[in-house]
């Protein structure tokens, strides 16, 4: 294999938040859907042992880039593995749907710009592959090796993430938040102001790699989390009045990827879906991330163990 990979990589970002809040007798819940503008990014990178380094240009509207940034940063090591991502989004959101309303008022909503949210997510997840010796997750997703036989291992892992949500529910339109004598209709646990906490969680999944044809490998990954939540000012004790049911959630963090791979020349296409959840006993929050990547590259300087010796 070779010391450095360069290739021409692209991405495209989606995302998708709900608020869901309940009545005070919790017989109606109301859920509101709100999505960036999605953003494609495409641009050189080169990479060189564990070290992926590149820059990417915006192909996207002017309204892709306004008041948002974005950082995916990933280690791929044969034992070890570490994703970080980072996005903060201001100004930058539109409202797609409305459930637990009237059908008109739902009826009326077709990605209307909406100022009244800001977002911030910072997540860090490490795991360990415990097959690593017959299972190579980096010929999958760092171009790095290649996987000569179908194989696959469990993977278990720790993450941490921090978010942080502001939302002003009087950015609404009108006709969610008040009937037509003007009385409101809004659930009040949706009229929240900011949420900020941290979130630990444990992930175990499992990874395959299928070698279907001579330099082509489809992957697949799942690895679901069951997760704790401790907003901001609170501390993480073990004790009944903070370790409650409310405050654990489940999620899940699922890939699959397509790879080329002759040794020296490369192409692939892969994804990846993370999901952040947050419940109250009246107010909950998903966040859904949704990322496609596709590359193409060539790799240089051979590894000295893969030299042929000269005669």
């Amino acid at each position: 294999m070779y010391n450095l990979q360069g290739m021409v990589y692209s991405d495209m970002l989606f995302n998708i938040y709900k608020l869901s809040g309940e009545d005070e007798n919790g017989e109606n819940t109301q859920s509101l859907y709100f999505s960036p503008y999605s953003t494609l990014h495409v641009g050189p990178y080169i990479s060189y042992s564990l070290i992926f380094m590149g820059y990417t240009f915006n192909l996207g509207r002017k309204q892709t880039s306004s008041g948002r940034s974005n950082m995916y940063l990933c280690i791929y090591s044969p034992i070890i593995g570490i994703d970080y991502y980072y996005q903060k989004g201001v100004n930058n959101y539109r409202l797609t749907r409305a459930s637990g309303f009237d059908s008109e008022a739902s009826k009326n909503i077709n990605k209307i710009a909406f100022s009244g949210i800001d977002t911030y997510l910072q997540n860090l997840n490490a795991y360990y592959v415990f097959k690593h010796k017959k299972f190579s997750y980096s010929a999958a997703y760092s171009q790095s090796g290649q996987q000569k036989r179908s194989a696959g291992s469990f993977i278990l892992g720790f993450n941490y993430a921090r978010q942080k949500l502001t939302f002003d529910h009087t950015q609404l339109p009108d006709y969610l938040q008040y009937d037509d004598l003007g009385s409101p209709i809004l659930n009040e646990a949706l009229k929240i102001s900011n949420i900020d906490y941290r979130y630990y969680s444990i992930n175990l999944g499992y990874s395959y790699n299928w070698v279907f044809a001579k330099n082509m490998l489809f992957n697949i990954t799942l690895t679901p989390s069951i997760g704790y939540n401790v907003n901001k000012g609170e501390r993480l004790e073990f004790n009944s009045d903070l370790f409650k049911y409310t405050n654990i959630n489940f999620d899940l963090t699922a890939r699959n990827a397509i790879v080329w791979n002759t040794g020296t020349f490369f192409a692939g296409v892969n994804t990846v879906v993370h999901t952040y959840s947050y419940r109250r006993s009246s107010f909950s929050v998903l966040n859904a991330l949704f990322k496609i990547n596709a590359y193409v590259g060539i790799g240089f300087w051979k590894k000295k163990a893969y030299r042929k010796k000269k005669q």
